[in-house]
């Protein structure tokens, strides 16, 4: 929250707001002499609209010497990293600090995310480079430079046309010492306002270019990132409409006072103004569907008396489904009526388009909007928008102005989720009019994207319940998958890149469960379990669960991977016994290396199972793939 005395204007200087490259900055017009200095901190508060190879915002140089040296740069690397002293590339999920011969990658906890403000600030002092987003630290490097940083020219926005910023930039500042994480957090929190003592916000800056300057107050740069977005769609069923709410991740809100009515209207009337369409009344997410009279919350299933209108609710069992008609009322209504529904969203979630084989994150990412002209869309970072034309979505690549692929159908009409989309240029090496899957979905790391695209803890998925919607979460789950080529007559490679032939280390662990012996027969019954253990890196562990119970397999579905037989010679016997064919493959966590590993690089361990079942344990992972195989033998004579 702001404190009071900071809720007034601020400058905020727009660059390049279509997205097309041009060379449009702010130059710093007050005389400019930076000391030598051995400490600093470079703040900002930035709101972008598209990413580039290469997405320049800051840059100070020195040119005492008669020629231009940049010393210091936000966005990307300096092209002559000889000539710099300081530099900031800013990326999506990280930063990357270059200070004299100095340069880290930090690492940002949570990404930038489009159209929302974020501060961002980086500290160096003490032979410590320090960074921060949104007050919180995110990554650090201890470096001792050696030498001191100097400038006397300053520049804001684009170093060039094709090194330039799109988006909005605001209290930019320079300090000569490093700011203590309480200072960054009041800064970023609105709880402080400072200049900077050697380049300061309220400048003077001369414009050049494609630059415009607004007054924001400075509460609305602070707590955008906290607020609430509005979709609203027509002609929707209720189970549709709950649907495609918490595909967006979102909900259906029911309004309990008449201010919550009044902000939702607002919403409704924002979008509808221009084409004169009507939406009342519109969907309340409530329902009594699953006991008549007593209504629930879809989003929490939690218990809610609705303000209704008068002489409601009047359908019985017949209308269980809520639409609002008014501030403070409501009516009960068929479940399958078409409607209004508006749609609450946290504020800007980073949709990821997965599948597509990009290289660029920046070309993956994507934030839902609802322009009253073009509709509901989905706005590339970069080069890409998926828009509808007519009954299509087209995922439209408007700078070269061609279409990727094309969608005739959705979730409720809506591209999110899985959909089979239809090709238009080459992808992934499929062709052209050839169909690919592609995932368009909100769901953060360690949740599991459903069909509609509403997200799950990563644990429900698999685990023998239906925690989706669609009931898509109980779907593919196998556990083991082989490599196109896999012999039986081939023991895997120990870790060998020379490809040469190596003894594969095997351990076994042998238990004597029970032994008796039949005296007058003079026979042994021994009870033996047998562990064999070995590393197996030819195998892709997929959908495991923390709770290994849940990740059964039954053996016959390895049969691929063969059999095993154990030979026990007996002392002075002239044959051996011939045990156990069939082996168990059982997973369980080991020494784990990290929670965000991919699914396909899980780490297994084997524990016996004598009723011939597989199970799996946990999602993390190990580089090498170690499988551990368990064969369970018991012996007698």
């Amino acid at each position: 929250m702001c404190v009071a005395g900071t809720s007034s204007a601020v400058h905020v200087y727009e660059f390049q707001p279509k997205g097309q490259q041009s060379d449009s900055y702010l130059l710093y017009s007050k005389n400019l002499t930076l000391p030598p200095l051995d400490a600093l901190t470079f703040c900002v508060r930035l709101r972008f609209y598209f990413l580039w190879e290469v997405s320049g915002f800051l840059q100070v140089s020195d040119d005492s010497s008669g020629n231009l040296v940049p010393t210091i740069q936000a966005g990307e690397c300096c092209r002559h990293r000889n000539l710099c002293e300081v530099l900031l590339e800013v990326n999506l999920n990280y930063i990357r600090v270059t200070l004299a011969n100095f340069r880290r990658y930090h690492f940002l906890k949570n990404r930038l995310r489009a159209l929302t403000w974020h501060h961002l600030c980086v500290t160096y002092g003490e032979g410590v480079t320090v960074s921060y987003l949104d007050g919180a630290e995110q990554d650090r490097h201890p470096y001792e430079l050696n030498q001191n940083i100097t400038g006397n020219h300053a520049k804001v926005g684009a170093w060039d046309k094709a090194s330039s910023y799109s988006g909005q930039l605001s209290q930019v500042n320079l300090w000569s010492r490093a700011l203590t994480k309480q200072e960054v957090a009041a800064l970023a929190e609105c709880r402080q306002s400072s200049q900077g003592n050697l380049i300061a916000w309220e400048g003077p800056w001369e414009t050049l270019g494609n630059v415009s300057l607004t007054e924001e107050p400075i509460d609305k740069l602070c707590q955008e990132a906290s607020g609430t977005d509005y979709f609203v769609f027509t002609d929707f069923t209720a189970p549709a409409a709950f649907q495609v709410c918490e595909g967006l991740g979102g909900y259906v809100p029911t309004p309990e006072s008449r201010g919550e009515y009044e902000t939702i209207v607002q919403a409704v009337d924002k979008y509808l103004k221009n084409n004169g369409r009507q939406c009342k009344p519109f969907w309340a997410g409530i329902t009594d569907n699953q006991e008549e009279g007593v209504w629930t919350l879809v989003k929490h299933m939690s218990k809610l008396e609705p303000p209704w209108a008068v002489d409601e609710p009047d359908g019985s069992n017949l209308e269980n489904c809520a639409v609002v008609e008014g501030p403070l009322k409501m009516a009960d209504a068929r479940c399958d009526e078409q409607q209004c529904v508006v749609c609450a969203v946290p504020r800007r979630p980073v949709w990821k388009l997965l599948g597509a084989c990009e290289r660029y994150h920046r070309n993956t990412h994507f934030v839902a909007l609802q322009d009253p002209n073009e509709g509901f869309l989905f706005r590339g970072y970069s080069d890409y928008r998926i828009v509808r034309e007519g009954s299509d979505w087209l995922w439209w690549d408007w700078r070269n102005k061609q279409t990727v692929a094309t969608l005739s159908s959705g979730v409720n009409g809506v591209p999110i989720g899985r959909q089979d989309w239809r090709l238009t240029r080459p992808m992934c090496g499929q062709s052209e009019g050839e169909t690919r899957r592609l995932l368009l979905t909100p769901c953060p790391a360690d949740f599991f994207s459903c069909d509609d695209a509403s997200c799950i803890r990563l644990y429900q998925r698999c685990d023998l319940k239906f925690d989706c919607r669609d009931k898509s979460d109980e779907s593919g789950c196998q556990l083991v998958r082989f490599p196109p080529i896999y012999r039986l007559d081939l023991p895997p490679v120990v870790n060998n890149r020379n490809n040469e032939s190596s003894p594969l280390p095997v351990t076994v662990h042998v238990i004597i469960e029970s032994a008796d012996v039949d005296t007058p027969s003079m026979h042994m019954h021994v009870n033996l379990n047998v562990s064999m253990t070995w590393q197996e890196a030819r195998l892709d562990f997929l959908n495991l669960n923390e709770d290994y119970t849940l990740n059964r397999y039954v053996s016959a579905e390895l049969s691929k991977g063969g059999s095993l037989v154990f030979v026990v010679m007996r002392v002075g016997a002239p044959s051996p016994w011939l045990i156990n064919k069939s082996y168990v493959l059982v997973t369980a966590p080991t020494d784990p290396t990290g929670p965000n590993c991919p699914l396909s690089r899980q780490r297994s361990e084997a524990t016996p199972s004598p009723d011939g079942m597989i199970g799996c344990g946990t999602r993390d992972c190990d580089p090498a793939r170690q499988g551990i195989h368990t064969v369970q033998c018991v012996c007698r004579s």
